[in-house]
């Protein structure tokens, strides 16, 4: 059974902010869901920023308060080495590329541990369970949301196979346990990190239902172009 080890409970205006940690592999990772009170239960959308930002910022906080008043419970966790997180060096994985597996499986244990806290407290429905990563949040998230299994749907942005991903098609990767997730490839054309081919590569080896997005831009151009095509996925497959 996974456990809050802090929790803060706040009211803005017509949603609640609860602020909390949950304690996965001996690290403990700081969360945020935003949700507004009702009967039934809802749907949980976890939200996940990119390199070098927080659960804090506007990528998580401010859509994650929009679209808990729209009905979905949103949540959000400080990746390792990012935000409130007991070692704060949020440049490490992009400097020490080769701990990027390490820090992939404590996220994956984290995230899951938070979901799990999550329903056992709050009125949510994990039979309609979403994530939504940016850049860095969704390489985290392509290896968690297949190893936690019990996703519906995900909106992968920014990404492409290569970089801290690796092969798409080699073996052992996660993206073969995608397969039940509805999956939404979001790619920006100018992506100075992630050239075209990446992202159709990645879209290829999807196993399941899929689609790829493209807008106009560069990789950090994260508006409100990205955040309304995972919106609409979502609204699709949630």
């Amino acid at each position: 059974m996974s456990r809050f080890t802090r929790l803060t409970d706040n009211e803005i205006v017509d949603i609640r902010e609860v602020r909390f940690a949950v304690e996965a592999a001996g690290e403990e990772a700081p969360g945020v869901l935003f949700y507004a009170e009702g009967e039934d239960a809802m749907p949980l959308v976890v939200i996940q920023h990119p390199a070098t930002s927080s659960k804090d910022d506007y990528f998580v906080r401010d859509v994650g308060m929009m679209w808990a008043r729209r009905g979905w419970a949103c949540m959000g966790l400080d990746a390792p080495y990012h935000g409130e997180r007991g070692v704060a060096d949020p440049m490490r994985l992009l400097r020490e590329r080769d701990h990027f597996p390490a820090a992939s499986a404590q996220f994956s244990a984290e995230l899951t541990a938070a979901v799990n806290a999550v329903a056992e407290k709050f009125p949510v429905d994990t039979a309609r369970l979403g994530y939504v990563g940016y850049s860095m949040g969704s390489m985290l998230g392509i290896p968690a949301v297949a190893a936690d299994g019990r996703y519906k749907t995900a909106a992968f942005c920014l990404v492409g196979e290569g970089g801290l991903l690796g092969s798409a098609t080699a073996e052992g990767s996660p993206v073969a346990g995608l397969g039940n997730v509805a999956v939404r490839i979001v790619g920006k054309l100018s992506d100075e990190f992630f050239p075209r081919e990446s992202t159709e590569a990645l879209y290829a080896a999807l196993p399941g239902e899929k689609d790829l997005a493209w807008l106009p831009g560069g990789h950090f151009e994260i508006g409100p172009d990205v955040i309304k095509s995972a919106e609409q996925w979502l609204k699709r497959t949630l």
